[in-house]
């Protein structure tokens, strides 16, 4: 089993067709920041290229009532920024997002057409390869969607339902499109019939799983039916063989070692080896480099 664009796609709603987010990461932050949220960036403030979340929703508060829309605008590139650095992209720092996701936000239509969804699935999948070495003690990358994932298909790891909905969470919601599946765990939850944070007991349970203890298909047609289209758009792509691309991030996307997920018969599929010398590479020490090209 494994994390698909099916679940990046269903779970946050997240376009996997499209655009690959690539290109320099090395660019003029000034000129950056200046255009796209009306401000330098800051001397004091800078990390590689990077800017602190915390910083961004200090600068970016609450809208003000008489805003135009260029600063409309600049509040949601802000917000966005908030979003990859703190969710889709997150890093082990748990604090900065690299200023160069400002290049993809300039145009909000031309924005809606990259593959954020692919994007965020390698680099899922990158961050995974790193936690599952000997010496890893941590993890970086969009957890919830790692965390979703797996509530839905391994019963005995998630939380019960209580059954109301907590409000406190989107105000406004009426404003905004209907959610992706992974909306449905707003709910209030309640653990006290789950072992948590009991390590041995979290792995007894894995080991003893069967597979028909496995919820293969948590999104059958009937589900899909009642989302949104921008939870199915994809769909064409998603038992797709291809690379994932992330700026220097290639993962290999292989469903047809999975197809049970997709209610189809799992055959022997052909070998595959992760490429060692792909994982080394990384964005130390290549500040010119495309990786578009």
């Amino acid at each position: 089993m494994t994390i698909t664009l099916q679940d990046v796609q269903i779970i946050l709603g997240l376009p996997v067709d499209g655009l690959p987010i690539t290109g320099r990461v090395e660019q003029d932050y000034d000129a950056l920041c200046m255009t796209q949220l009306g401000f330098p960036f800051p001397e004091n403030n800078r990390n590689g290229g990077r800017i602190q979340v915390r910083q961004l929703s200090r600068w970016f508060p609450n809208l003000p009532n008489n805003a135009d829309d260029v600063e409309v605008q600049r509040y949601a590139r802000a917000y966005i920024l908030q979003l990859l650095g703190g969710t889709l992209f997150a890093d082990k720092s748990n604090n900065l997002v690299h200023i160069t996701y400002l290049q993809f936000l300039e145009d909000f239509e031309a924005a809606g057409q990259y593959s954020w969804g692919s994007a965020t699935l390698a680099h899922l999948y990158r961050q995974l390869c790193l936690a599952a070495d000997v010496d890893g003690a941590e993890i970086a990358g969009p957890v919830i969607l790692l965390q979703l994932w797996a509530w839905d298909r391994l019963p005995f790891l998630a939380p019960i339902m209580r059954g109301h909905i907590r409000d406190d969470i989107i105000p406004n919601e009426e404003l905004f499109p209907p959610p992706p599946f992974g909306h449905r765990w707003r709910h209030a939850l309640e653990t006290t019939g789950t072992s948590m944070h009991v390590l041995t007991k979290y792995r007894e349970m894995i080991d003893m799983q069967a597979p028909d203890e496995v919820i293969w298909e948590p999104y059958p047609e009937t589900v899909i039916m009642d989302l949104p289209a921008y939870c199915s758009s994809g769909r064409a792509i998603w038992r797709t063989r291809a690379p994932l691309l992330f700026f220097c991030v290639v993962e290999m996307y292989n469903p047809d070692r999975v197809m049970r997920q997709f209610g189809l018969k799992q055959r022997i599929p052909p070998l595959h080896s992760t490429s060692i010398e792909l994982h080394k590479i990384d964005l130390r020490g290549k500040t010119d480099k495309d990786w578009s090209a």
